[in-house]
């Protein structure tokens, strides 16, 4: 019985473990945090979109609510706030001049006071009256406009305040209200009751403007969170619907080559010979104003830039074997394509992709601040800069200085991602 030697140089260890592939999400994920400036572009555009998407909750005010808009809070500069109407209230100050007394005065909600304290006491042997009112909290600590007090006796006058020059209400200073005498040339022998107006400077502070306010008096803070979910739904949206058609056709052209690869490929060149900017213009003039019609025109000038890169990607993938391998297994051709050509082909189109939805917020910015992209009741970024330009050269700068920022972060977000994933993605560019 013959033995078999077994070399001990060639035999793996019984208990090393064999490696496991890293699956290409993880991998990934790990290439992308080496990148701490990619890292910081990604947090910025989650913070963005999260914004977007939550900007009914979070939004101080419905800037295109007409009924939480006041036309006098427009242009407010940064740091403005919206208050209510200041408060007022008369008080009626019921007095017997013939005897001493005192009364306890209640006031409405609205009024800073828990309450005042009336009391009066006859001069003797003159036709006058002292009178006292004692405001709790003080008067001094509540700001007041000057008081008004009306309906004095016939011929009665004041040691305090002064007289208005032709009507019969008496203007005194809140300090001197504490005590004050009536003094009248006529026997003070009947009860008579006082007027008195008293009215607050400023009232309760509803919102701080912190971003300032346009020329419409909508907050500048809310608008950008409302045109920040606009822009970048449009530049999504158009950007998906570009890529679904720009990646079928580039993958058709790859793969079936011949008459049908040539004519879809001569649109392609023609479509990328025109500056995309004029081609919007273009379609958007003949198309009209509104988000659709947006979406539409951009699908339009972007889905040439998916076909191209679709082909190119396409055309390698195609040559391998794992395609030949479907082919032979007599798979349709559409399966083909879909099944197996296209998941190889999506990580360049994702970059791509990612790319595109850059350009596409800022030739959206671009059609709305020339006035022929979203219409006033669908807001965006460039809408919102378009709406302060003319502000510029009198020194209200923040109504076209901040939504231009919003939109320069978005967009240098989306790069900085983009590129990381340009870096990561393509077999090239790996150092």
């Amino acid at each position: 019985m013959s033995s078999i030697e077994i070399d001990p140089g060639t035999a793996s260890p019984p208990d090393q473990k064999a490696v496991k592939p890293v699956p290409p999400a993880v991998r990934i994920a790990r290439d992308f945090v080496e990148s701490p400036l990619a890292v910081l572009g990604l947090v910025i555009l989650l913070c963005i979109v999260s914004i977007a998407i939550l900007a009914t909750v979070i939004a101080p005010q419905n800037p295109y609510d007409l009924s939480e808009i006041r036309l006098e809070d427009s242009r407010q500069p940064p740091g403005s706030l919206r208050m209510t109407d200041p408060w007022e209230t008369d008080l009626i100050l019921a007095i017997n001049p013939t005897t001493e007394g005192r009364t306890e005065i209640t006031f409405p909600d609205e009024a800073p006071f828990d309450g005042a304290v009336l009391s009066w006491t006859p001069v003797s042997d003159e036709n006058a009256v002292v009178v006292r009112l004692v405001f709790d909290p003080s008067l001094e600590s509540v700001p007041l406009e000057p008081l008004r007090l009306d309906e004095l006796p016939r011929g009665a006058d004041l040691n305090v305040g002064e007289k208005h020059s032709f009507r019969s209400f008496w203007t005194v200073e809140p300090a001197d209200l504490e005590e004050f005498t009536i003094s009248s040339s006529r026997a003070l022998d009947q009860p008579f009751e006082l007027e008195l107006a008293v009215h607050g400077t400023e009232g309760e502070t509803i919102m701080t403007y912190w971003l300032g306010t346009d020329g419409q008096g909508r907050d500048m803070l809310s608008a950008i969170m409302y045109g920040l979910r606009t822009s970048l739904a449009v530049g999504v949206v158009s950007c998906f619907f570009a890529m679904v058609i720009g990646l079928s056709l580039g993958m058709i052209a790859a793969f079936f080559g011949g008459k049908i690869e040539t004519v879809i490929m001569r649109v392609v060149d023609l479509q990328l010979s025109f500056p995309t900017i004029l081609v919007a213009l273009m379609l958007l003039a003949i198309l009209g104003s509104g988000v659709e019609k947006v979406m539409l025109a951009l699908v339009i000038v972007q889905w040439a830039y998916f076909a191209r890169t679709a082909r190119s990607v396409a055309l390698v993938e195609r040559s391998k074997e794992y395609v030949e391998a479907a082919q032979c297994l007599a798979l349709s051709k559409t399966r083909v394509i879909f099944r197996h050509l296209l998941p190889n082909c999506l990580p360049p189109i994702i970059v791509v992709a990612t790319v595109q939805v850059a350009n596409a917020i800022a030739l959206e910015a671009t059609l709305s601040f020339l006035g022929i992209g979203l219409p006033v009741t669908e807001p965006s970024l460039g809408l919102l800069i378009s709406n302060g330009f003319e502000y510029m050269l009198s020194g209200r700068y923040w109504i076209s200085v901040y939504p231009g920022v919003a939109l320069l972060v978005t967009i240098i977000a989306i790069n900085l991602v983009g590129d990381r994933l340009r870096d990561i993605l393509n077999p090239r560019l790996n150092r």
